[in-house]
């Protein structure tokens, strides 16, 4: 990211008015407002700008209103992403607990559904083959397809009084594609993150799904930057329209507004109600854009934030009009938004957008990945055949070693018996001899007796 970024909002008393990232505690930024203020317009002005720029970002789009920025649009759910996917340098027992949480919170579970859930996990990786669920990924775990984990769901007894009621809050996941041909996970994040991305969720059946989707994107993105490193400069930003759905303790986005400085990752957050953030995390904001808010406990809570009477968030009418207030100043500054439809870089952007082109660099590589595993799953078939043969062949081997071995063994008895009846040979032969001689002698006496009887 360029050093020197600086991102034009608007105009404030008569003056342009620009967000410099670098100058502020961290990169962060927080949107609030209620609907019509300006919100989402002013998300797509700090689009605009980024693009303009250059900066790589990641969009979470759950109604398709950036994919005209997009330099690659993702349309994820044509791919595939397994939930339990444990990543590279994970542990299966600490993932088991994250995606419980993920998805109890999503579904809002209770503790015991929640239990249920992390328990089939636990089972599932169990039926996967492995053996010890505290060991880090070392890239040998394979996983089953995600199908399996209904059916273990569906296996649980159902005496324990959470199952009927868990079923049928979360029964969703077993119909969605995206989770469901899922025996791996075919997004990398080398593929998501590319210049301006956007996500498209839209597409997807309910807005707990669509949650949970983005949840375990920004999981992957988590440890994508642990395995990448600590960085001084800003590479990466990820924006999050509707961020309430995904604010929880523990959640992605939470660890991610804490921990993505270090990593040279901000994050750009944007809710319709201040209270969906906390006050630490707003505390934290390198820097927050307040528009009209019209409910007196959300206008009592930035006026708390911003030091601002809370009447002037309740007078804010025109939208994009609003509040800003940079960690580097001490006062809020009131601020016009400039439209994102009054830049004269959209105009260009709108007329030159073509949605199959920008969507056409992700679904090459959806089919380059579905041509590589479809060459794995050949190869493993291959192997498996190979296997056989060679299981043949060495079943066979080992019946014409049986049988040299008796054949050998039959030899060398004969041989011993030969030996055997050699020595048997010698020593009749031997003893013939003696008699022999014995004969000799006594032929020899009986001739002398003979020739003196003749005398």
């Amino acid at each position: 990211m360029n050093k020197d970024l600086s991102v034009y909002l608007g105009v404030s008393k008569g003056k342009p008015l620009n967000w410099n990232p670098k100058q502020e505690k961290n990169p962060h930024l927080i949107t609030v407002g209620g609907s019509g203020s300006g919100k989402t317009e002013t998300l797509k002005a700090i689009m605009l700008e980024l693009k303009k720029s250059k900066v790589s970002s990641l969009i979470l789009d759950f109604h398709n209103d950036f994919k005209i920025f997009a330099d690659n649009l993702v349309q994820i759910d044509k791919a595939t992403l397994h939930p339990l996917e444990v990543q590279i340098n994970e542990k299966p027992l600490d993932v088991c607990y994250k995606v419980s949480k993920m998805i109890a919170n999503v579904f809002v579970l209770g503790d015991v559904q929640e239990a249920i859930i992390r328990e089939a996990i636990k089972v599932f990786y169990i039926k996967s083959g492995i053996k010890d669920l505290k060991k880090e990924n070392d890239g040998t775990i394979e996983l089953m397809p995600f199908s399996y984990f209904r059916d273990i769901i569906f296996d649980t007894p159902i005496q324990n009084q959470g199952v009927p009621k868990l079923l049928a809050k979360i029964s969703v996941l077993f119909d969605v594609d995206l989770f469901m041909n899922a025996d791996g996970t075919s997004i990398s994040l080398d593929t998501i993150i590319k210049n301006l991305s956007v996500i498209e969720l839209l597409k997807f059946p309910t807005d707990e799904v669509k949650a949970l989707v983005a949840d375990l994107l920004l999981k992957k993105l988590i440890n994508f930057l642990y395995i990448k490193g600590k960085s001084e400069d800003y590479w990466l930003y990820v924006v999050i329209d509707e961020a309430h759905r995904m604010m929880y303790p523990g959640s992605p986005v939470e660890l991610l507004l804490r921990e993505s400085r270090k990593y040279g990752v901000g994050i750009i957050l944007a809710s319709q109600r201040p209270t969906d953030f906390s006050e630490t995390i707003l505390a934290n904001a390198g820097t927050i854009i307040a528009f009209q808010e019209s409910l007196d406990k959300d206008a009592v809570f930035l006026s708390k934030q911003l030091r601002i009477p809370k009447v002037n968030f309740q007078k804010l009418k025109t939208s994009g009009l609003g509040y800003c207030l940079f960690s580097s100043k001490d006062e809020a500054e009131k601020v016009q938004i400039t439209s994102v439809k009054d830049r004269k870089e959209y105009q260009e952007i709108a007329k030159n957008f073509d949605e199959e082109e920008r969507s056409d660099y992700f679904n090459k590589e959806l089919k380059r990945i579905k041509k590589e595993k479809d060459r794995y799953n050949n190869l493993e078939e291959s192997n498996k055949k190979q296997e056989i043969k060679i299981k043949e062949l060495e079943k066979e081997i080992s019946l014409i070693n049986g049988t040299l071995e008796r054949k050998e063994y039959l030899i060398n008895k004969h041989d011993i018996e030969t030996k055997s009846q050699q020595k048997e040979i010698i020593r009749l032969s031997h003893e013939n001899g003696k008699l022999t001689e014995k004969l000799e002698l006594r032929d020899e006496k009986i001739e002398k007796l003979e020739k003196k009887l003749k005398k």
